[in-house]
């Protein structure tokens, strides 16, 4: 409870649209609910600065990002703009992006109900598995020492990806029980869910074989339909944006996979991306892995597989940083079913809590001061390059947010919450230790 309350909480600060993404995905959204078209050629003034889509075949320009955020936010302005009709548009920097100020308010809540429901959802499945000391660490791994907090605003296919991957896990570990009427190729629907968020979360697919491995020939057909459901989902998508089945909108500006190591040791130890220092229980997914392969347990081997697709392909993104990101943001779906398969060595080793210290204080800084603020100024007032602000440790955005976050007019605001948080961990420790 005190972990979904937490991120909730959290989330709503700083709410607000802050990205060309963020009013991208917002206009994708009013304008399926006012004009009943996934078009956006109100947004040609930003694509011409901003990368945020291509035209179609009809000239008109279409965004590049996920159905699932169109979706679901644009059902909550729907939602906004009836119970609080109003004509005042929605604008943002002096240009008008909705029809409904009162639609987007609602909208942009998006993010911070389904976060919610993540860590709601992760701390129900702990406390099932492992009984409710191990549920208050999932709690506050997730929602307070993790950077999930902060994905869990705006519009962005982190938090929706992430829930797709977390029920298809559970779905399909209740499905590899013995004598359970379920079978596996249903949990195919929820990764389905996580790939209209986000296409990429298809490559937490490799889990399915391993899963099938020994399962009867109609669960493989089943799985095997059920997956090209998926994939003509995602090119039916395509092609009413774009007139093609394999043309995502992604590719210009350098986006693409490259041939590379870089993002697989930066999502590692980068100073401003790492996992090392702003999710370092996730490193616990190491001798966890180990574990899983000596015990040969399928179930467990096909969730570390999946993972471990997951990882590497979006390592292998050319933009693996995330842009103007606030921690590893491109592997935070991965972060609730790594909570999963950390949680019991809290158990086992109470002090490993300690972990939790140095990751909720950097995401308490986060909370005095708006990490994209705190980009901006760290890009066009101090100098600093995006390498810079991911790998240098002196202009680390890691280090300049702290830096935000301890002036005058931030600094007690800060200590009131770093006490809080000291207050919650304290308690998970005194739990797990009774």
């Amino acid at each position: 409870m005190w972990g979904t309350l937490c991120l909730f909480l959290f989330s709503l600060l700083h709410l607000g649209v802050h990205s060309s993404d963020d009013a991208t995905m917002l206009a994708a959204a009013g304008a399926l609910w006012d004009r009943h078209t996934l078009a956006i050629p109100e947004m040609e003034w930003l694509d011409e600065r901003v990368d945020i889509g291509r035209r179609g075949p009809d000239g008109l320009l279409y965004p590049k990002y996920g159905l699932g955020q169109t979706l679901t936010a644009g059902a909550l302005y729907g939602v906004g703009k009836t119970l609080f009709p109003d004509t005042q548009p929605f604008t943002w920097t002096g240009y008008p992006i909705v029809d409904s100020g009162s639609g987007a308010a609602l909208a942009q809540l998006m993010n911070v109900f389904l976060g919610s429901l993540v860590v709601a959802l992760a701390v129900y499945e702990t406390a099932n598995r492992f009984g409710e000391a191990a549920a208050t660490a999932t709690g506050l791994m997730l929602a307070l020492a993790s950077p999930l907090w902060s994905t869990a605003r705006g519009f962005g296919s982190e938090i929706g990806a992430g829930l797709g991957i977390l029920l298809a896990t559970i779905s399909a570990r209740r499905a590899l029980r013995p004598e359970s009427p379920s079978s596996v190729w249903r949990s195919v629907a929820w990764l389905g869910m996580a790939t209209l968020f986000r296409p990429s979360a298809l490559a937490f697919g490799v889990a399915w074989p391993i899963w099938l491995w020994r399962r009867p020939r109609r669960e493989w057909i089943a799985t095997g339909i059920a997956f090209a459901v998926v994939i003509a989902s995602l090119a039916g998508y395509n092609w009413l944006r774009y007139g093609a089945l394999f043309e995502s909108g992604y590719g210009d500006a350098g986006s693409g996979f490259c041939l590379q190591v870089t993002g697989l040791i930066g999502y590692l130890v980068a100073p401003g991306r790492g996992l090392l220092v702003f999710a370092p229980w996730a490193l616990l997914a190491i001798p966890a892995a180990i574990r899983v392969l000596r015990a040969r347990r399928m179930g467990e081997m096909g969730v570390l597989a999946g993972v471990a697709g997951f990882y590497l392909i979006h390592s292998m993104w050319c933009e693996w940083e995330g842009g103007w990101s606030y921690g590893p943001r491109l592997i935070v779906p991965l972060l609730p079913i790594v909570a999963l398969g950390v949680v019991d060595f809290f158990s086992d080793y109470p002090w490993l809590s300690l972990l939790l210290l140095p990751a909720s204080l950097i995401q308490v800084a986060a909370l005095a001061a708006d990490p994209i603020v705190t980009y901006y100024k760290a890009v066009f007032e101090s100098g600093a390059t995006l390498e810079q602000t991911v790998w240098s440790v002196a202009d680390s955005i890691t280090l300049h947010q702290l830096r935000a976050a301890a002036t005058p007019e931030h600094f007690v605001w800060l200590v009131v919450w770093a006490t809080m948080a000291l207050a919650w961990l304290g308690l998970g420790v005194r739990r797990k230790a009774g």
